[in-house]
């Protein structure tokens, strides 16, 4: 191949042949190519790849192809694939070096434990005829994946205390520097250190600071490290353990104590880290009662309860944090007063048939469960209230018919038939041959003269009609007006003296009596 470039070397210095070079280099470039990439990241302690991909066109033919790498010395070759001799490998990589798939289209290679001495331009050289070499180069970089690992604080965690250091994350001797950060939802914040190695490596630190407290206990925190060495984010978890003094809970009081109940108890419950170690009862306005025993962390009543077992008393539990204590007012009341329902069985027939349980002599009590039975300490109330309603309206019954009644027999006429009745004789009731005598004057009308006349008949023929009917009756209590004016012979007035006669038809014609004895004037009665 030397001779044939030396050859054309020597025809091309001539100028006696310059157009077959024109014509073999236009053919190289358009049929012959090597494909590499241009940056490759070798992760230092691993195996990287160096790809070189030869496309040859049809009339060209492969010869040789071979990696080639430049060191400040000059170019070293470290690997030869010969489609007829077959590969060479450099004795100094010969056993971290071999080619993936050699063959006329593909020299890739594959370099093994990359150390930082690795670094550096690799060129893939390949040889054709009649063209000659063509080639490509690759730059090599080394990345070191960092070694990632969170620490804690230097302190305890414990609640109320100031800022502290929750925890420190770490990636460690990256090339180039990691980026590390944390996730949270508290109201935390980061502190970034960055400190460069020997080997020229970085290694990162984030701080996370926080002030305790104890909900947050059991929370968790994420460390977060990005580096282009991982093919993803490395995530690190870390939950928080914060101490705290116990937070008491006393259950089992539900404010229904009263004298005779049984199985009652109190239960002291602590929520505590580190757990708590101590528990204690005690009664603060008194000794403990008796048949009261401490079992299991609860205050339990072994007994009914008595009158004297109110009091206040008080659960007091420990930790290594602190010691803390709740207080409880207990109040033991009287025992109900409500009679229960009596619970023996009561007979029931149903269609004829007694209902009996089995093997027992006693009739069974027939139950409907559909129809809840009214609350013992309210059944009561309902039907006082339900007969204190009926009461009260058969009162207002009763006052009624009294009013109605005594509206009836106020007067014996009514205001629209006009019909005029004796003034002695308004508060009994008419005999049948008495009402012959009253006036039936349809037409009594105060408009006219002539009704103001008739009126007046009317009246004296009352007065006429009370006369005789007295001396028939042997009353003599007559009317004032009449005793005084008619009675004969008393000399204060002649009995057809013009006064007496005026007074008669004033008294008689314009006014009569009520049931209550006082005088109403016919004018007001018919209005």
């Amino acid at each position: 191949m030397s001779a044939r470039y030396t050859r054309c070397t020597a025809l091309f210095l001539e100028v006696s042949c310059p157009f077959v070079l024109i014509i073999l280099t236009s053919a190289g470039v358009l049929g012959n190519r090597v494909l590499t990439p241009l940056k490759i990241s070798a992760i230092l302690g691993k195996n990287v790849t160096l790809g070189c991909r030869v496309e040859v066109a049809s009339n060209f033919t492969l010869t040789q192809s071979a990696w080639e790498r430049q060191m400040p010395s000059g170019s070293v070759t470290l690997a030869v694939y010969n489609p007829d001799y077959g590969t060479s490998i450099h004795p100094e990589y010969k056993h971290r070096l071999a080619f993936l798939s050699p063959s006329f289209h593909d020299a890739t290679i594959v370099l093994e434990d990359v150390g930082y001495t690795d670094m550096g331009v690799y060129t893939c050289k390949v040889a054709t005829f009649p063209l000659g070499n063509t080639q490509a180069s690759t730059t090599v970089s080394v990345l070191v994946e960092p070694k990632v690992y969170v620490s804690a604080g230097s302190s305890a965690l414990i609640d109320g205390a100031n800022k502290t250091t929750v925890a420190t994350c770490i990636a460690e001797r990256a090339r180039p520097p990691a980026v590390v950060s944390w996730e949270s939802d508290l109201f935390g914040t980061s502190e970034a250190h960055l400190q460069d190695e020997s080997d020229g490596t970085t290694t990162s630190q984030v701080h996370y600071t926080w002030q305790p407290n104890r909900h947050s206990q059991g929370h968790t925190i994420t460390c977060v490290v990005h580096h282009p060495a991982m093919q993803s984010d490395f995530r690190i978890p870390f939950q928080l353990n914060v101490q705290f003094a116990p937070d008491i809970l006393v259950v089992g009081y539900d404010s229904n104590w009263f004298v005779g109940r049984e199985n009652v108890e109190l239960k002291c419950k602590a929520k505590a880290n580190p757990s708590a170690h101590h528990f204690r009862w005690m009664r603060l306005d008194g000794e403990m009662p008796q048949g009261v025993e401490v079992v299991n962390n609860s205050l339990v009543f072994a007994r009914p309860l008595q009158r004297n077992d109110s009091g206040v008393y008080r659960c007091e539990v420990g930790n290594d944090i602190g010691l803390r204590s709740r207080d409880l007012r207990i109040r033991v009341h009287e025992p109900p007063t409500t009679t229960l329902l009596p619970t023996t069985a009561v007979p029931v027939q149903i269609l004829g048939k007694v209902v009996t349980s089995p093997g027992n002599k006693q009739q069974a009590l027939f139950t409907f469960p559909t129809l809840a039975p009214f609350p013992v300490s309210t059944s009561g109330a309902v039907i006082g209230g339900a007969v204190g309603g009926a009461l009260f309206l058969l009162l207002l019954l009763v006052l009624g018919g009294i009013y109605f009644q005594r509206q009836q027999h106020t007067f014996l006429g009514n205001y629209y038939t006009k019909q005029c009745v004796e003034p002695v004789n308004m508060q009994k009731t008419p005999a049948p041959q008495e009402l012959q005598q009253v006036c039936r004057t349809a037409s009594c009308n105060r408009s006219t003269d002539k009704d103001l006349e008739e009126w007046g008949d009317c009246e004296r023929g009352h007065a006429i009609s009370s006369r005789s009917r007295a001396l028939r009756e042997g009353d003599h209590k007559h009317n004032h007006y009449q005793s005084t004016y008619d009675r004969p012979g008393t000399g204060r007035y002649p009995a057809q003296s013009p006064l007496r006669n005026g007074l008669e038809e004033l008294f008689h014609s314009d006014y009569v009596s009520h049931t209550d004895g006082s005088m109403i004037s016919r004018r007001e009665w018919y209005v």
